[in-house]
């Protein structure tokens, strides 16, 4: 019989008590050479079966080996190591096995998935799986909740200054203060508290060889997260990290959630209340001082995007919270987009249009027409409100003709001047120079585009752009995984640009569209 045979922990903890990969790969060698199957691939890893059957990597590569190869079987330690999570899911899972008349063999017994019986026994044993697992996490949940009552930290990491005494230590759960890491959180805060931004903090502590938390450099997040952390006041709060909208994987602490378990003087602090109130009563500064060209004319599907730095390095990313987008480079996605700006914008027939607007009169003409006929509307007005007052001081008209008379009056000279203000904008905005002034940008830009900043080319976007949109790739590089079937560290996914899109605003109110392709 040809087997395909699958080996997969949920933790890194499970293979070090008795269900290891290598355990279950030792068992399934010795019933394989006992009832001499012919293996046809192995996959080993560490995922959760209660994750959805298209999020597990390992089960999609025997899928796909499944598929390809068209086994008799696929092995499996235990039925739970197939799959725990939805009753959808599985039901899917089975029925594909089943069409494609694959057998189970589950820790040595031969399920045949043809069968009605062996249907509703795997059926089964899969909602008792399942039932299981809720019943367990449910119980780690209010166990984690009554620690947290009593003042002690579950599992994570310890926060920057402090450490947390391994399991097995009366001790364990209580925070401890580290005491070259102290020196460092108070510094944080006394700079802080004279004013210095995050992102200055963070320079200067890198510009002193300081050791960041987890290696590395410091950036302006890490500090804000130190800065914002209620553990250096000697307060443990669990259960407070909630996301920022709604499908974000973005989390901020939230202290006045329902959820939040609040406790006092669970640990010793690192700083005082009056410190701590000194930094928070600072206003919000600008943490950077670099102009990003694109903000508020940048989207991708619809999703505007926003730029954010951290660690020096700055992307364009959506914020909505609609899920995860792509993070475009600034400085490359800057570069591709200016690049063709510049060509569409010196390209011969843009050019031409932009002379043509500013060759057309007709419209200046009519509108200094009506602004002269305003002009010498507004000064009857006010000579006709003098008469009246002039009217009255010598005993013409009474008092209540001349409140009523002078309130029309008033109110027909407010009108005609605002009236005039009107016109006078719009003849601003429809002035050629306007377009001059366009043509003498383009020109520049032709000439020499190096002489600009950034700061001119954000000004000059923003003036003759409406939107841009592009089309934005990703290039998947794959990771290698360890000995263990978890990710090692590699090259992260990374977006490039292909198409871009401009709605530009042409004087006179004239609105084209010019597309261009480009890569990052």
């Amino acid at each position: 019989m040809r087997v395909v045979a699958m080996f997969r922990v949920s933790t890194e903890q499970q293979a070090e008590q008795g269900a290891s990969l290598d355990a279950q790969e030792r068992h399934y060698r010795q019933l394989a050479q006992r009832e001499r199957w012919e293996t046809v691939a192995t996959f080993r890893g560490c995922e959760s079966a209660t994750q959805a059957a298209k999020e597990r990597d390992v089960l999609q590569q025997v899928l796909a080996c499944i598929r390809a190869e068209k086994p008799d079987a696929v092995y499996i330690h235990e039925q739970s190591r197939l799959t725990r999570g939805d009753e959808l899911d599985a039901a899917l899972l089975f029925r594909e096995l089943r069409e494609q008349r694959t057998k189970v063999i589950i820790g040595g017994v031969v399920r045949d998935l043809e069968s009605i019986d062996e249907r509703f026994m795997l059926g089964i044993q899969s909602l008792v799986d399942r039932t299981e697992s809720e019943r367990i996490r449910e119980r780690m949940d209010r166990g984690k909740r009554e620690k947290a009552r009593q003042g002690r930290r579950g599992s994570g990491f310890a926060p920057y200054g402090y450490h947390n005494p391994l399991r097995g230590d009366p001790e364990h759960g209580k925070l401890k203060m580290v005491l070259e890491e102290v020196a460092v959180v108070r510094r944080i805060f006394e700079l802080a508290a004279k004013g210095l931004s995050t992102l200055s903090i963070a320079r200067t502590l890198n510009a002193e060889s300081v050791r960041a938390p987890r290696g590395g450099t410091w950036g302006k997040t890490t500090i804000r997260r130190i800065l914002d952390n209620p553990s250096y006041l000697g307060v443990l709060a669990s259960f407070a990290w909630k996301p920022m909208r709604k499908g974000s994987r973005c989390y901020k602490l939230d202290l006045g959630s329902t959820d939040a378990i609040i406790v006092p003087d669970a640990h010793e602090a690192i700083i005082d209340r009056e410190l701590w109130d000194a930094v928070h009563a600072l206003p919000k500064v600008r943490q950077t001082k670099r102009a990003y060209m694109l903000t508020g004319l940048l989207h991708v599907d619809g999703r505007r995007l926003a730029c954010d730095s951290s660690r020096g390095r700055s992307f364009y990313r959506s914020r909505d919270g609609r899920g995860p987008g792509p993070w475009l480079p600034a400085k490359e996605t800057e570069d591709a987009i200016w690049k063709a700006f510049v060509s569409l914008t010196t390209g011969p027939e843009f050019v031409a249009s932009m002379i043509k607007t500013a060759q057309r009169r007709q419209p200046l003409q009519e509108l200094n027409e009506q602004i002269r006929r305003q002009e010498k509307q507004v000064p009857r007005l006010r000579r006709r409100l003098d008469r009246l007052i002039d009217m009255r001081a010598d005993g013409e008209i009474s008092k209540d003709v001349f409140q009523h008379k002078s309130r029309e009056a008033e109110e027909a000279l407010k009108s005609a001047e605002e009236i005039l203000r009107e016109l006078r904008r719009r003849i601003a905005s429809t002035d050629s120079s306007q377009a001059e002034r366009v043509v003498k940008a383009i020109r520049l830009l032709i000439g020499d585009p190096r002489r600009l900043s950034v700061k001119e080319k954000k000004n000059l976007l923003h003036a003759m752009v409406n939107r841009i949109d592009i089309q934005a790739e990703r290039v998947i590089r794959t990771q290698s995984r360890n000995s263990k079937g978890s990710f090692g560290p590699g090259p992260h996914a990374k977006w490039i640009v292909r198409d871009i899109t401009f709605e530009l605003q042409l004087p006179g109110d004239d609105r084209s569209r010019g597309v261009d392709t480009s890569c990052s």
